[in-house]
């Protein structure tokens, strides 16, 4: 008997006989069920959304985001509550003030006495100055020879910029493009307005094409200070360069924060940002970071529990599964974080924790046989797979249940990658990930980032070479195992 193919283009087909009307059925009911199959797939893209996938909030629909669980009022006032500590401003010291205005009372009360003075009190405005910017004009005189007639010229000493922009200018510039995020045209209004300088567009991004150079040692120091760390968190954007995408990729532990630019998405691009790193990895569930070893490697639990929500939207079996899987999730990650909070030292938890893992395995394997080849089939196993990267935790103490400290780190280059226009050449491919990795670091050593950069450039057009290296502290150990 041939199978009967229904083209839904056209009108369909009379059968002439019995078999006809079987085959007919037959392919009619197989349409259904595909049919079925893709209306639910429809639907649950439709309903995919930042609580249930790795899509950003900002991609969230207007109806979504109205749907997004708020926070119950608390039903206290805004701003500061009754009983905070006070904070007030320190008034600095009489040396580092820079005028003094002395103000006193009339010399005699209205009952006629005299007014004695016996104190007063200080009061200070701190407000801008009106700045300019200096200009050091160097001239090289020439002269002859009374004797030959041989022409001599003063050259400019080594500590001289070639260049019109002198250093702090360099780093000021630097900083204000890519921390605070100004593009090149509003870099030139504000050096126009606030410092009366007029430089052009190209000006300005030549000023910063050495500051690649001058960083790399320092930049070269972080990476290896981030490899040499006992735990990381690994992570990845989207990055565009004109309309080609590439990948900005980050390491990042609470001391430093390594980024790379990298074409590919891949498992290569994962081994040149991990490098020589060989302690405990924390990630999302992207497959590149899977050639690393799954005794030191930890998933993180909210991606987990975005994938179970998906699942728990599904109509049927499926949705009971997820509904009942996620539930489980969730009570790992409260355990967790109370047996974490515990300093790892409560038996309770950690029994509670081991009796989880085993419902979570278990219902698991039977979801999976239950659902067979479908999504949600494929989806269990695919954790099924992933589990002993979902408990390392258990084994040592110390590692975080979630990948957030990488998402923070990216953050501050999502609101970058929004509001500029990418880039587009080669040299804003190294500059971004450079910058980002000095300012983040920068902030976790709580050391100020302009004086850092000042120092960086000072040292490039004064010295030609950077001696310059961030004040890391003693890297922390590999997290002790607790056994499994």
């Amino acid at each position: 008997m041939s199978k009967l193919v229904i083209d839904l283009s056209q009108p369909a087909p009379v059968p002439q006989s019995l078999e006809e009307a079987q085959q007919l059925i037959a392919a009619l009911w197989q349409l259904l069920v595909e049919l079925q199959k893709r209306q639910a797939e429809l639907e649950e893209q439709l309903n995919t959304h930042s609580e249930n996938s790795s899509k950003p909030p900002s991609q969230d629909s207007p109806k979504q985001r109205a749907e997004r669980p708020s926070k119950k009022p608390t039903g206290r006032a805004k701003g500061a509550q009754p009983g905070h500590d006070k904070h007030e401003r320190a008034l600095l010291d009489a040396s580092a003030v820079d005028r003094i205005e002395h103000y006193y009372p009339q010399s005699q009360c209205a009952c006629g006495g005299a007014v004695v003075m016996d104190g007063y009190r200080r009061y200070q405005v701190f407000d801008l100055p009106e700045v300019r910017y200096q200009v050091v004009e160097h001239r090289c005189y020439s002269g002859c020879c009374r004797q030959c007639k041989a022409r001599h010229r003063a050259a400019l000493p080594d500590d001289v910029p070639s260049g019109q922009m002198g250093p702090g200018l360099i780093a000021w510039i630097s900083l204000l493009n890519s921390q605070y995020h100004l593009s090149l045209r509003q870099l030139e209004s504000l050096l126009a307005e606030q410092w009366q300088l007029d430089f052009s567009l190209g000006a300005i991004s030549e000023a910063q094409a050495p500051v690649i150079d001058w960083l790399l040692p320092v930049y070269q120091q972080i990476g290896d200070q981030v490899r040499d760390a006992g735990l990381a968190h690994a992570d990845e954007t989207s990055h565009f360069r004109g309309k080609s995408r590439y990948w900005l990729w980050s390491l990042s532990t609470p001391q430093a924060a390594y980024f790379m630019t990298h074409y590919s998405r891949g498992k290569q691009a994962a081994r040149e940002l991990l490098g020589d790193f060989d302690g405990i990895l924390v990630s999302d569930r992207h497959g590149a970071y899977n050639d690393y070893d799954a005794d030191r490697h930890q998933y993180c639990w909210a991606h987990i529990i975005r994938n179970l929500e998906k699942i728990s939207g599904r109509s049927g079996q499926a949705g009971e599964d997820g509904t009942y899987l996620l539930r489980l999730a969730r009570l790992v990650v409260r355990c967790g974080k109370r047996w974490q909070h515990s300093g790892c030292q409560s038996l309770l938890y950690r029994r509670r924790l081991q009796r989880l893992r085993q419902h979570f395995q278990a219902t698991l394997e039977r979801a999976a046989t239950t659902h067979g080849d479908t999504r949600t089939g494929h989806a269990c196993r695919k954790l099924l797979r992933d589990s002993p990267r979902l408990w390392t935790f258990l084994k040592y103490q110390g590692v975080p249940m979630t990948n957030n400290a990488a998402e923070q780190s990216l953050r501050p280059y999502v609101i970058w990658r929004k509001i500029s226009f990418f880039t587009q050449s080669h040299r804003g491919n190294q500059f971004r990930p450079m910058m980002l990795s000095l300012i983040q670091t920068c902030k976790r050593l709580k050391v100020n980032v302009y004086q850092t950069l000042r120092t960086v450039c000072w040292q490039g057009v004064m010295e030609g070479h950077v001696s310059f290296r961030l004040p890391f502290p003693a890297l922390a150990c590999l997290p002790s195992a607790s056994g499994a």
